[in-house]
């Protein structure tokens, strides 16, 4: 596939001041990968999204802003509509797990029309009852479960796992997206004890609800990075060949910069 045949947009990457990496040198690895667009993810336990707001503010046509709230704050609703009003953030990510109780705030999120990020730190098998109560209420909605739905790192068949827990069935739902991020939290490169999940989850929402992140720094140097990419350009991944150019820059693209 060639490199003009797609652009590329990495639909998950951080960058800070305080923790990771910031914009100058994130825009350098992309730029070294060829990748046109991203969408910066606020990092856990930081709450001060000006930096990423900023970034979104001055170069709106290369990035998009995915924002992180404390649920437990008593200004939360007022800041997840100050978000929704901004231009500068485009969603919220949201852990989600049976034992943080927010979901009358992601509620929220979808309300005002922002795409919730869904990350699962104790693995989507455990939350399939709260995600199917997300799409059920919001048909419509637009949910991103990042890093494949973080199976965890001691699971040997986490695709079984999941298939167990009813997380295929949930992820018919035409609301959710799943995200192709992650892989070297939980295997070694390439991944492959991962690729039969991948492939599974690829046939279950289809060409058009997958979307490739970059999980950057997370994942390593720029070389990682390039690696983890050429992953999915060069058809060694589960993923059909006529899907490549969708799922790793045209979902991104309808998803994150359509408005």
């Amino acid at each position: 596939m060639s490199e003009a045949s797609v652009p590329i947009i990495d639909a998950y990457t951080h960058c800070g001041v305080n923790k990771y990496l910031p914009i100058e040198n994130v825009a350098d690895t992309m730029d070294q990968a060829g990748v046109s667009k991203a969408v910066l993810a606020q990092h856990l336990g930081e709450f001060d999204n000006s930096y990423i707001q900023e970034i979104v503010a001055n170069n709106p046509e290369r990035y998009a802003g995915v924002c992180l709230v404390d649920h437990e704050s008593s200004r939360c609703q007022a800041t997840l509509e100050q978000l929704a009003a901004s231009g500068t953030c485009q969603g919220v990510r949201w852990p989600i797990a049976p034992d943080i109780d927010n979901l009358d705030q992601v509620f929220l999120t979808l309300d005002l029309d922002l795409i919730v990020v869904a990350y699962f730190p104790g693995s989507m098998a455990a939350c399939v009852d709260a995600l199917d109560r997300l799409v059920q209420r919001h048909p419509t909605g637009r949910i991103v479960v990042s890093h494949l739905g973080n199976p965890t790192e001691d699971d040997v068949d986490p695709l079984n796992s999941f298939r167990q827990a009813g997380v295929l069935d949930v992820l018919t739902s035409e609301s959710i997206l799943v995200q192709l991020s992650g892989m070297e939290m939980t295997t070694e490169f390439p991944h492959a004890t991962l690729y039969d999940l991948v492939g599974t989850l690829f046939e279950t929402v289809g060409p058009h609800r997958m979307t490739w992140g970059s999980n950057y720094p997370v994942v390593g140097t720029a070389e990682d990075y390039l690696a983890e990419l050429q992953l999915l350009l060069d058809g060694r991944l589960p993923i059909p060949t006529d899907a490549i150019p969708a799922v790793a820059g045209g979902n991104a693209l309808a998803l994150w910069f359509s408005c």
